[in-house]
């Protein structure tokens, strides 16, 4: 074994190899736009795209993520979430942007896609989706610095996403009114509307 060098830090999406992503497809593989097994290629694809080509990206991994039609996240976003919020640790802001997004899909009211009908008390489900929003959650720290961005569509991601996590939050309240005082942007505005709407 090799000791890394001081002040060095694991290659973040390493793990990637590791998950048994074809576990988490859809019970019907073709309500996926992409394969679960592609996850991989498509986070490191992300993680070093550049201007409008994070935007490809993200659109390509959303497609293994997200159910097209109805906008219901997959199984697969619960093993996908640790590398997304990675991918918000990065300084790309198109990248956070895509990832923040994505986040924000897997954590919505609606809850996953599932192809049949509920049984009552499906704990199974249930505990997915409480796991999914819970490592989310963790992520927090992750978010929070895009609230300062140039980046719109970085800076717009991480208000809906901790409006979604921790509206009533101290920290985010201040971030809130922060951007709602000095932030003249219209989408940022009614993102903050929206937000208060909410709340």
């Amino acid at each position: 074994m090799v000791a890394s060098p001081p002040g060095s830090r694991p290659e973040p999406f390493a793990g990637l190899g590791s998950v048994d992503w074809a576990r988490f497809r859809p019970r019907d593989p073709t309500d996926a736009a992409r394969d679960a097994c592609e996850i991989p290629e498509l986070i490191r694809g992300l993680a070093t795209a550049e201007g409008r080509a994070a935007r490809e990206w993200g659109e390509a991994l959303k497609g293994a993520l997200i159910h097209g039609h109805s906008g219901l996240y997959f199984r697969t976003a619960e093993p996908a979430a640790p590398f997304l919020i990675e991918l918000c640790r990065g300084e790309r802001p198109e990248v956070a942007a895509e990832a923040l997004s994505l986040l924000l899909s897997c954590v919505g009211e609606d809850g996953p896609f599932h192809p049949e009908p509920l049984r009552p008390g499906d704990t199974h489900l249930s505990g997915f989706v409480t796991r999914t929003r819970a490592i989310i959650h963790s992520g927090r720290a992750a978010y929070y610095p895009w609230l300062c961005s140039t980046h719109v569509g970085a800076r717009i991601g991480a208000l809906e996403l901790l409006g979604v996590l921790e509206p009533r939050a101290p920290e985010f309240q201040r971030e809130l009114a922060r951007l709602e005082a000095s932030d003249g942007n219209h989408w940022i505005q009614q993102a903050i509307r929206d937000i208060r709407l909410d709340l």
